[in-house]
């Protein structure tokens, strides 16, 4: 689900900070296109595309880069290791990952658990029209409260040990699991909420009604 005015908006922030880019994935090329919104990098197999739309990708995207349909990588995958790795990037918004097939969702969450993705996959984040998620390694870690969004979640996606919250409404101690568990309808009670664990990888996630 794409957010409102993402692209008006999007346009405003490119147009402010020049080494924003911006990398479309497969079919995604083209409602950026339709939006008036010039990828910087286009990257997939392209098979959702048809004819009129590859001409319309080549014609209008400098860099187009090519996967073969069948790989063992998907192309939201190839799109994240193209801004972390090729493009070296700190932070890497991610928009359009969580809406229609839930297969295709359930790929984009987890796809930070590959090898290659999961020692930067605190540098990654998703947005929709009303969730933000966020992902983290092993440590102890702070997070600001968004005035955009009333609830905080966490999950942890992997096996998870030692895991604890503080400074938010609902607390936890000490929790390990061998499978992933939702710690759902968490609030802020001050600007930040504090968690550690030792083990596994953890889903923050922001949301609003």
């Amino acid at each position: 689900m794409w957010p409102q005015q993402i692209f008006t908006e999007f346009n405003r922030v490119r147009a402010r900070q020049k080494a924003v880019k911006v990398i479309g994935v497969d079919h995604g090329n083209i409602s950026l296109l339709k939006h008036g919104l010039i990828p910087d990098i286009a990257v997939g197999d392209y098979d959702s595309l048809n004819a009129a739309e590859r001409a319309m990708l080549l014609e209008n995207v400098q860099d187009v880069r090519f996967a073969v349909p069948e790989k063992d990588f998907t192309d939201s995958e190839m799109g994240l290791a193209t801004a972390l790795f090729d493009l070296n990037s700190k932070d890497v918004v991610v928009i359009g990952a969580t809406g229609g097939r839930l297969d295709h969702f359930l790929v984009n969450l987890l796809c930070v658990l590959n090898e290659r993705l999961r020692p930067v996959a605190d540098r990654i984040t998703m947005v929709d029209q009303q969730n933000l998620i966020r992902f983290f390694n092993p440590g102890k870690w702070s997070i600001d409260r968004l005035k955009e969004y009333k609830y905080l979640a966490f999950v942890n996606l992997t096996p998870v040990a030692h895991f604890q919250i503080a400074d938010a409404k609902y607390q936890l101690a000490d929790f390990s699991s061998n499978y992933p568990v939702s710690f759902a309808s968490n609030e802020f009670v001050k600007d930040e909420v504090n968690f550690s664990f030792t083990k596994g990888v953890v889903a923050v996630i922001y949301s609003r009604d």
